[in-house]
């Protein structure tokens, strides 16, 4: 077999030669080329197309554009910020124990703690959201990390009491109460948000200059094992954006 360099292909300077195996009276097999100028074309007419689709599939980039861009960032103290409650810190369940409540130096973070047993506890401002700015903001909540599985237990004497437990984070401006027997049940006037769920809900429009208690509703049914043992987190998201009406549909990613 020789190579015959004269006998090629070029475009954009990618080039196929044709490959030809010579016998003594120059005749071929299948997809050899021989001198016959009908079968040559033939072979040759499929090697341009397969060049042609080589040679579009590779990019030649011939020129550049470059418009000048500038990003500037000026931080700025936070207009919604967690504050102290009114419990803040303080007497828990059994001696030793406190609500235990860390807030971040500038207020964007959040961990509280605290000790409830079996049946209802209510935990009231534990911490406070505050806005400080003259304008308000719509501000959501999305538990990331659910306390799950729940926590079951049929321990009560009461048959109509759940055996499941009921975690919730609650919000409240002004008003608060309990109503229901055997379990009570809680009302903020901003609502109550489940724990044991993961999701994202809108709470309110937080107006300028306000703000709002953060309090916790734990009920634990009697009879669950393991839990005085055991520890239970719920990981969340406090999301706040400036109010816009024309823009309250709209979600947080």
């Amino acid at each position: 077999m020789n190579i015959d360099i004269r006998d090629r292909i070029c475009i954009n300077r990618l080039c196929i030669y044709k490959l030809s195996l010579k016998r003594k009276n120059e005749m071929s097999g299948n997809n050899l080329i021989i001198n016959n100028e009908g079968r040559k074309r033939r072979i040759v007419t499929p090697l341009i197309a397969l060049l042609i689709a080589v040679v579009i599939s590779i990019a030649f980039a011939s020129v550049f554009v470059y418009y000048p861009m500038e990003v500037t960032l000026e931080p700025k103290s936070p207009p919604v910020y967690f504050d102290k409650g009114t419990n803040y810190n303080q007497d828990d369940l059994w001696s030793g124990n406190k609500i235990s409540v860390l807030i971040g130096s500038n207020g964007g973070s959040l961990i509280v703690t605290v000790h409830p047993t079996y049946q209802t506890a209510v935990y009231k401002s534990v911490a406070k959201i505050v806005n400080r700015d003259s304008k308000a903001y719509d501000v959501y909540i999305n538990v990331r990390t659910s306390i799950t599985p729940s926590i079951t237990g049929t321990g009560s004497a009461f048959s109509t009491q759940s055996d499941s437990s009921d975690i919730k984070i609650c919000f409240v401006s002004s008003s608060r109460s309990t109503s229901g027997f055997p379990t009570p049940g809680y009302t903020a006037d901003y609502g109550c948000y489940s724990l044991q769920s993961t999701g994202l809900k809108k709470i309110e429009s937080l107006p300028a200059g306000g703000s709002w208690d953060i309090d916790l509703y734990v009920y634990i049914p009697e009879g669950a094992s393991g839990i005085t043992s055991s520890t239970f987190t719920a990981q969340i998201h406090l999301i706040y954006t400036p109010y816009n009406q024309q823009l309250s549909s709209e979600q947080p990613p």
